[in-house]
């Protein structure tokens, strides 16, 4: 049973969660800018990495309300399939070619190629040209850039479902000790960040010839699902102490995610070593699921009594993946509507990331509105 229904059956409290982590994900790309492209003002620097470090157990988050609501899956598996994949899928394939037409368009109208790197900070090549955007849109079943950064997620999640009906089978057994035996060896699979970087990248039996260590079949986001699902029923802590340990866990695994980001983004750059630079912002790496589990028992003790704030939350929910999707176009006007203003960077972030919200509810809520029929194969 998932702890903390109202009388109408509703998870008030997952809702909240499901804008924290919209809004963490918006925040995190409008700092892209500061830690993917070499800043003259090192007090950008300073703010990119500060902020980029808060906003990591944004995906973990998402990854465990999946776990919590899907969890064991009730359907075959192709009824499953046939409910799910399709509502990912189709948006993904509809957005992605969305995000690959934007640099021939600026291209079109004329604009510098620089401001394609305001757009798209991870794209450190951009083009404007016709071929390049046609051959980036046929990649899209197989493959994503820096125009689409954020769609790794996508791909990852259609994993996910993939794999959510057989992961399901064992967890209607009951067994506990089943149970932990996987989170135990999901926990060592944590480490692999820290050990492909620290010992040698050939680990636990991967080399040129094996990418599947010894690990390998207990890692990745299959852990926070079931994380997901355990943590879903509730603690035995009270309220008051679950946030007090939910906020330490937070906070402590805060500051390694942070120490190591901004250490070793003080000595390489994106370009040179991002595999290095990313080791402590691994989604999968212990400091982060501390991160986000230390967040989600503290908010899963949050009540929600006002019916106007309940019915604001159930709007986010419903216009939340649509907003996952679309952001990341907003957020390249946005800064060059806010970065020329002289704000300080933490405000031009936060009103950066306002803008790009406000836009994408918007946004959302009209396609839901006027083409309701169509909307879940262009906004899930």
């Amino acid at each position: 049973m998932i702890f903390g229904k109202d009388k109408n059956g509703r998870i008030v409290w997952l809702d909240l969660v499901r804008l924290i982590a919209l809004l963490m994900v918006i925040s995190a790309h409008c700092v892209d800018i500061f830690n993917a492209t070499p800043q003259e003002d090192s007090n950008n620097a300073f703010w990119g990495a500060f902020i980029g470090s808060l906003m990591r157990p944004s995906v973990p988050l998402f990854a465990m309300m999946t776990g919590l609501l899907l969890l064991p899956v009730r359907e075959s598996a192709s009824q499953f399939y046939r409910r799910r994949i399709p509502r990912v899928l189709f948006p993904m394939l509809i957005w992605s070619a969305i995000y690959y037409m934007v640099p021939w368009v600026t291209g079109l109208l004329g604009l510098d190629k620089e401001i394609v790197t305001i757009f798209f900070p991870f794209e450190f090549s951009p083009s404007q040209e016709a071929g390049d955007m046609l051959k980036n849109i046929a990649m899209i079943p197989f493959t994503f850039n820096g125009y689409t950064t954020h769609m790794w997620y996508l791909y990852m999640l259609i994993g996910l479902y993939l794999l959510m009906p057989f992961f399901s089978a064992w967890l209607e057994k009951n067994d506990d000790t089943l149970t932990r035996t996987y989170v135990i060896l999901w926990g060592c699979s944590l480490m692999l960040p820290y050990l492909t970087q620290l010992i040698s990248p050939d680990i636990f039996g991967v080399c040129a010839w094996n990418s599947f260590g010894t690990f390998y079949y207990f890692s990745g986001f299959t852990g926070y699902l079931l994380l997901g699902h355990l943590l879903g029923k509730g603690n035995r802590l009270r309220s008051i102490k679950a946030v007090a340990v939910g906020i330490m866990l937070y906070i402590s695994g805060y500051i390694v995610t942070y120490t190591g980001f901004s250490t070793l983004a003080s000595q390489y750059s994106y370009e040179e070593a991002p595999e290095l630079l990313e080791m402590f912002w691994q989604f999968c790496s212990p400091n982060v699921v501390i991160m986000a589990i230390g967040m989600f028992i503290a908010l899963q003790r949050v009540h929600i009594t006002s019916p106007r704030l309940q019915a604001a939350l159930a709007n986010v929910t419903k216009c939340g993946f649509g907003s996952y999707l679309m952001h990341y176009i907003f957020i390249g006007p946005a800064l060059l509507i806010v970065m020329p203003l002289g704000l300080p960077t933490p405000i031009c972030v936060i009103c950066t990331v306002a803008i790009v919200f406000t836009m994408c509810m918007l946004l959302t809520n009209l396609i839901y509105k006027i083409m309701p029929r169509a909307a879940r194969y262009i906004i899930g």
